[in-house]
C-alpha cells in the first residue's frame, strides 16, 4: 500500500466561471423564454465525468495534481470537502483545483457528503490502495441506479476490488474493504463480466460497466504486479483517465480490446490536467438550438477530444440533418431545414445514456416517428411525464421510448424533474413553448452544469430564482 445574471447580458459572450453555478439552494426556478439573440457565443464548462475520477486519482500521488478547466459544480465542491476531510490539501482557484494528497490520513467517507453525488465512488479504490482500508456510506446522484432507494450500487465496485485481493463487505449502509498484507496485487479482469450484452449490436453495456472499468484502473496503477483489463468501457472518461494516469507515471498500454497496467507498487507522480469541455453540456446546447430552431456558437476546450468522444452522437445528428460546423475551438449549430426521424440507441458503445433524453426532445420536431432505446439505465425516463403534460406523444415500452412528432404546448402546472438530464430536458422544453413555467428538481442541475442560468440568459431566456433567505425570513 502507499504510505503516503440577468437578460441584460444576453449579447455578451459567457465563459465558465462568470456566475454562480447552482443558482443557490432553491428547489425550483421560474423559467421564461425570450426573443432570439443573433448568433450567441457560449463557453462550455469542463468534463464532469473526467473531473471526478481525476480528483480521486490525486489520492494515489505524493505530489500535487493540478486540474484546469474544472467546472464549478456540486461534484467538485463535495469531493473537495471529502478530500479535505481525509487529510488532503485542496486549493480552489477559479477554474483550477489543485489537490496535494501527501498528507492523506483518513479512510472514512461519510455519507452526509457521498450521498449527494456519485463521484465519491471513485474514492473507494484509491483509499483502499493508499490507506489499506476504506469505510464508506452510500453514494448518490441521480436516483436512476439499482441500489437502495435509487442510490448508486456498490456490489460491482466491491467485486472489482476483491479481484485485487481485497476483503469487502457491502451492506445497506455502504461498503467496508481492507487490502491484503503488502497492498493490492495485479489481476486479470474481463470487464464484460460487469456488463450486459446489448441485443441489437452484441456489445457490452449496462449501468456497472463504466464504474467497474474506472475502479479497476484506479486500483491497478499502484498495485503490485500486472493487471490486464479486457473489454474496457470505451468512452473517453475511462480511456482519457488511463492516459492521464500514464502521464503521472503509471505504465499503461491501451487498446480498444484491452488495457494493460504494470503496477507501480508505490505512489503516482504529479499531474497537470486540462479537462476537455463537458460532452453532455455540448449535447444540451445542441438540443437547445435544434428544439428552438436557433443558431449558437459553442466555444470548446480540447475540441478534438470532444469531437471524438461524441462520435456516435454526431453521427446521429448528421443523420437527422442537423448542420454542425467545426472551426477550431468553435462549434456552430444551425437549425435543420428538415429534421429527420431516427432510431436512437443509447448504450456503452453508442450514444451516452445521458444524451438520450435530449435526443428525445429534439426528435419531437422530426418529420416522422422515432424510437429511443436506453441500454444502460432502466430509469432514465424521468422526463416523460413532464413532456406528456406539454402535449408530447410518447409511449414507453420497457427500455424503449416511441415518439410521434408534434409541437409542445404550455404545461397546465409545474414541471417536476427527477434527475439531472430530465431537469435539463424539461427546462429546454419549457423554453421552447414561449410560456413561463415553474420547474422543480433544479437542484439536480447544480451537479452537471456550470453557470447555467447565465448561459441561458445569454440565449435570451430569463431564469427567476427565488430568494430562499428572503422566504425563510
Amino acid at each position: 500500500m502507499l504510505n503516503t445574471p440577468s437578460a441584460g447580458a444576453a449579447t455578451q459572450d459567457v465563459r465558465p466561471g462568470d456566475h454562480d453555478s447552482s443558482g443557490g439552494p432553491a428547489a425550483y426556478w421560474d423559467v421564461h423564454g425570450g426573443p432570439a439573440v443573433p448568433r450567441p457565443t457560449i463557453g462550455m464548462g469542463g468534463f464532469k465525468h473526467l473531473l471526478v475520477p481525476c480528483l480521486a486519482a490525486a489520492c494515489l500521488s505524493d505530489r500535487p495534481w493540478r486540474i484546469d478547466n474544472a467546472p464549478r459544480i456540486e461534484d467538485r465542491r463535495l469531493l473537495s470537502t471529502m478530500l479535505r476531510h481525509l487529510g488532503a490539501t485542496v486549493v480552489d482557484d477559479g477554474s483550477r483545483v489543485t489537490v496535494d494528497a501527501s498528507g492523506l490520513d483518513g479512510a472514512h467517507v461519510p455519507d452526509r457528503w457521498s450521498a449527494g453525488i456519485h463521484g465519491g465512488v471513485y474514492l473507494l479504490p484509491v483509499l483502499l490502495a493508499a490507506r489499506g482500508e476504506v469505510n464508506s456510506g452510500l453514494h448518490g446522484g441521480c436516483s436512476i441506479g439499482g441500489g437502495t432507494g435509487g442510490a448508486r450500487p456498490l456490489s460491482h465496485v466491491a467485486s472489482v476490488l476483491e479481484k485485487f485481493g481485497a476483503v469487502c463487505e457491502v451492506s445497506a449502509h455502504g461498503l467496508r474493504a481492507t487490502a491484503p498484507v503488502g497492498g493490492l496485487r495485479g489481476a486479470l479482469i474481463d470487464l464484460a463480466d460487469y456488463a450486459e450484452t446489448e441485443p441489437l449490436t452484441g456489445t457490452p453495456t449496462g449501468p456497472h460497466y463504466s464504474g467497474a472499468t474506472k475502479t479497476a484502473l484506479l486500483a491497478a496503477v499502484t498495485a503490485r504486479g500486472t493487471t490486464v483489463l479486457r473489454h474496457p468501457y470505451p468512452k473517453p472518461d475511462a480511456l482519457e483517465l488511463a492516459r492521464l494516469l500514464g502521464e503521472a507515471g503509471a505504465r499503461i498500454e491501451v487498446s480498444a480490446e484491452q488495457i494493460t497496467v504494470e503496477g507501480l507498487g508505490g505512489p503516482l507522480g504529479g499531474a497537470d490536467v486540462t479537462l476537455p469541455s463537458d460532452l453532455m453540456e455540448v449535447v444540451t446546447f445542441i438540443a437547445w438550438a435544434v428544439h428552438l430552431r436557433r443558431e449558437v456558437d459553442l466555444l470548446l476546450d480540447r475540441p478534438e477530444l470532444v469531437r471524438a468522444g461524441l462520435a456516435p452522437e454526431l453521427e446521429c445528428l448528421s443523420a437527422m440533418g442537423v448542420p454542425l460546423d467545426w472551426e477550431g475551438p468553435r462549434l456552430r449549430v444551425r437549425p435543420a431545414e428538415r429534421l429527420r426521424s431516427a432510431q436512437v440507441l443509447a448504450a456503452s458503445h453508442h450514444l451516452y445514456s445521458d444524451a438520450g433524453p435530449l435526443f428525445a426532445l429534439m426528435l419531437l420536431g422530426a418529420d416522422g416517428p422515432s424510437r429511443l432505446t436506453d441500454g444502460v439505465w432502466e430509469n432514465r425516463f424521468g422526463y416523460v411525464e413532464g413532456l406528456r403534460g406539454m402535449g408530447a406523444q410518447l409511449r414507453r415500452a420497457g427500455n424503449e421510448l416511441h415518439m410521434s412528432p408534434g409541437p409542445l404546448r404550455p404545461a397546465p402546472g409545474p414541471l417536476v424533474a427527477t434527475d439531472l438530464r430530465a431537469a435539463a430536458t424539461l427546462l429546454l422544453a419549457a423554453l421552447g413553448t414561449g410560456a413561463p413555467h415553474r420547474l422543480h428538481g433544479v437542484t439536480h442541475l447544480a451537479r452537471g452544469y456550470e453557470d447555467l442560468p447565465a448561459k441561458l440568459a445569454a440565449l435570451g431566456a430569463r431564469i427567476d430564482i427565488p430568494d430562499v433567505r428572503g422566504e425563510a425570513a
